[in-house]
């Protein structure tokens, strides 16, 4: 198994207990029970329903396993979920599809190796094999782009994928991950894409240098694909795309990146406070459907105890985001125990609809069959997450009027009429949308 570490992992973090968060018992605390009651502490009530989730063995098994560090207490529940009658296709599937399968055969194979059926193990075993080889062969082609952009002066930080597998988990091998983000400045967008395509790699959106400027101003990513699709590369200048509101001061952010190592190699990795809020973002942005979004942030705060909070809290106020970051901290220390400050805890508890987000989110991850959230319960989820006024508005209207090379490929207008592209793209919207009202607002 290959083993990176980009630093030591905090003796404080590991130390720091690993059974109680700040709020009083997480949730973790009631694994062997079939119910779960939202909350069951008076002070974590998500809303006036307090409706009961039943949970799954599966479930149950898989939040368990969830993490790098069990002590005696949490391998003990490891044990007592796995003796349970489990539907192992739908352990197995759910891990999967919430990103935790290496978790989950990584702790099942040290903690409970001869309650689990030799099958199921070597089942596990190979889907993490498969998992930990093509982590590394995807690492390497990361190196390569990385050293391709460095021969051209061009600075470039891995994002997501690699780099958190890294930065949270210590270990490549603990992270499911398909394909390679890569952030640079604006001014290098075109350069890297001509880089990208002599290595073989096509575009998704055929964007014309005429058309970038545009481009960089409504879009945040360009997705290249090589290998029919087998090797996907997201080319990032932005966080999140535009009518998501989220304005991060890409200067400033640049300016607080720090060294890490990659496979021998330095590599550039945002702050720990940086990391927590963009992890954040991401999972707001779509609807945390995966539990490992908020496992990560977890082990993130259980790995540093360094975190300089009130820098992390100032700046997600300065961005209109201060309510997505606490989303984000709440759900982490309510699923998996982490610990957060008295200063975090105090404006959680000042704002209700934290826990009235947190409890949506729950009532869909928890389910053994999630059903897929439609157009309306994105938006006004996403809208709900912002705590100013003037950002809700202006989401709403970007989300309606701001054109993307999707508009531009459904109507490729001369552009002495490109002026008529918000006009059309709510028709767009309205025709795409009410045949499949279930798909994601990254598709706009």
């Amino acid at each position: 198994q290959l083993t990176i570490f980009t630093e030591k992992r905090s003796e404080v973090g590991v130390q720091r207990s690993e059974n109680r968060g700040r709020f009083g018992e997480p949730f973790f605390e009631h694994l062997s029970k079939t119910t779960y009651t939202s909350h069951a502490h008076s002070r974590m009530s998500t809303d006036a329903r307090q409706t009961e989730l039943e949970l799954s063995p599966e479930i149950s098994l898989l939040l368990a396993c969830a993490r790098t560090c069990i002590d005696r207490e949490a391998a003990h529940r490891i044990k007592e979920a796995a003796r349970r009658s489990l539907d192992w296709d739908r352990l197995i599937e759910t891990s999967l599809t919430h990103g935790l399968m290496p978790l989950l055969y990584e702790n099942l194979n040290t903690h409970c190796a001869d309650i689990v059926p030799p099958s199921r193990l070597k089942q596990l075993k190979d889907l993490f094999q498969k998992n930990a080889a093509r982590s590394v062969l995807l690492t390497g082609e990361l190196v390569d782009i990385l050293d391709l952009f460095a021969t051209e002066g061009i600075e470039a930080m891995p994002y997501k994928g690699p780099a958190i597998a890294i930065s949270i988990y210590g270990r490549l091998a603990l992270r499911q991950f398909s394909d390679l983000d890569i952030l640079v400045r604006k001014r290098d967008v075109w350069r890297c894409q001509q880089l990208l395509i002599s290595r073989g790699y096509q575009p998704h959106f055929d964007i014309t240098e005429r058309q970038l400027p545009s481009f960089l101003k409504l879009g945040y990513v360009q997705m290249l694909t090589r290998d029919r699709g087998q090797s996907v590369v997201e080319l990032h200048w932005g966080i999140a795309s535009r009518f998501f509101m989220f304005p991060l001061d890409t200067d400033r952010f640049w300016e607080r990146l720090r060294s890490a190592n990659l496979m021998g190699r330095k590599i550039l990795a945002p702050s720990t406070e940086d990391l927590l809020l963009l992890l954040c973002v991401h999972g707001a942005k779509d609807l945390w459907e995966r539990l490992e979004w908020i496992c990560g942030i977890a082990e993130l705060i259980r790995a540093h105890d360094d975190i300089d909070w009130n820098a992390l809290t100032r700046n997600a106020k300065e961005l209109g985001a201060e309510r997505i970051l606490l989303l984000g901290l709440f759900l982490a220390s309510d699923l998996y125990g982490a610990e957060l400050p008295g200063s975090i805890v105090r404006r959680i508890d000042e704002q209700p609809t934290i826990r009235s987000l947190a409890g949506e989110v729950r009532e869909n991850l928890l389910q053994p069959n999630p059903a897929a959230r439609g157009l309306r319960q994105r938006i006004l989820f996403h809208i709900r997450t912002r705590e100013r006024l003037t950002d809700r508005f202006r989401y709403c209207t970007r989300l309606l009027f701001t054109t993307t090379p999707i508009d531009w490929q459904t109507w490729p207008l001369p552009a002495s009429l490109s002026f008529l592209y918000p006009l059309l793209r709510p028709l767009r919207l309205a025709k795409k949308y009410a045949l499949d009202h279930t798909k994601s607002l990254s598709c706009f």
